[in-house]
């Protein structure tokens, strides 16, 4: 996909890409300037409220857990602080989940570029209407219309140059489509490419790479449900077995030995379903 993006580059322009890349705005992690209130969609910092809901449900969860592997309520106890490290994995699963929300939308925003490019306008300009566009499509706080308004108050109130605007919303999405794209106009720009048809390739690209996603998600969706179910299977036959014999599991939670073994079956069970999320994985 990377290679297809520089590809269409130097067949509309005429010559090579060159080095294109630009330093970004303001150095990450310092707050100054356009990208002071602007996010970093590699880092998800959960509100208040989000939290709150986060520790609630982690810590039923893990007294849940304790209780049908030990039932003992200090066992129980002992699991709540897991929720503090496991915060961590949690704000990167909602970090992850949002850059592909912004993947996502913004192929839609290449689309309404593309039509404002072949109406005359200037990438500011065509931004501007992109985010009115936008609205029409989505809420107010989705991913794509929080990063416009913030490029059109950096553009237009700010008077920050275009490029470094760009650049640093390339940077923080850390997505290789939105680099790919930065790179591209820029290149066109500079050699005068025709950018209309360069954002309408681009916007393809991206399409054709979703649609492979969705092919592979819809592909291994089966494997994906049996692996919930392998997870889900074990927790599942001892709470069974403790509602229909409660007597055949009592050696295992009154015994040192009986605690070792539940032990080792709770460690196993999770790497388990660490390991089913990760071989469902894929990447595109």
């Amino acid at each position: 996909m990377t290679a297809r993006l520089h590809d269409i580059a130097s067949k509309l322009t005429g010559g090579s890409r060159g080095d294109t890349k630009a330093k970004p705005a303001f150095p990450p992690g310092t707050g100054e300037g356009t990208a002071s209130k602007a996010p970093e969609y590699d880092n998800y910092r959960m509100t208040r409220k989000e939290a709150r809901n986060y520790y609630s449900a982690a810590a039923m969860l893990l007294m849940a857990t304790g209780m049908l592997f030990y039932q003992s309520a200090l066992f129980s106890l002992l699991l709540i602080p897991l929720c503090f490290p496991a915060r961590k994995h949690y704000e990167a699963h909602l970090a992850a989940k949002r850059r592909k929300t912004l993947n996502d939308q913004f192929r839609d925003l290449l689309y309404s570029l593309s039509a404002s490019f072949s109406a005359g306008r200037q990438m500011p300009e065509a931004l501007a209407e992109g985010l009115e566009n936008m609205r029409l499509i989505y809420p107010d706080d989705a991913p794509i219309i929080r990063e416009l308004a913030h490029i059109k108050k950096s553009l237009y109130e700010d008077r920050a140059p275009e490029k470094d605007v760009l650049t640093d919303f390339a940077r923080r999405s850390h997505s290789e489509d939105i680099q790919n794209f930065t790179d591209v106009y820029f290149t066109c720009r500079e050699t005068g490419g025709d950018l209309e048809r360069v954002v309408m390739k681009a916007a393809e690209v991206i399409a054709d790479k979703l649609n492979i996603e969705r092919e592979i998600r819809t592909i291994t969706a089966q494997k994906r449900f049996e692996a919930k179910f392998l997870a889900v299977m074990p927790p599942g036959l001892i709470l069974i077995l403790q509602i229909t014999s409660p007597a055949y599991l009592a050696i295992l939670y009154e015994t040192p030995q009986g605690r070792v073994i539940m032990t080792a079956a709770l460690i196993m069970t999770a790497a388990a379903c660490f390991l089913s999320v990760k071989l469902t994985e894929i990447k595109v």
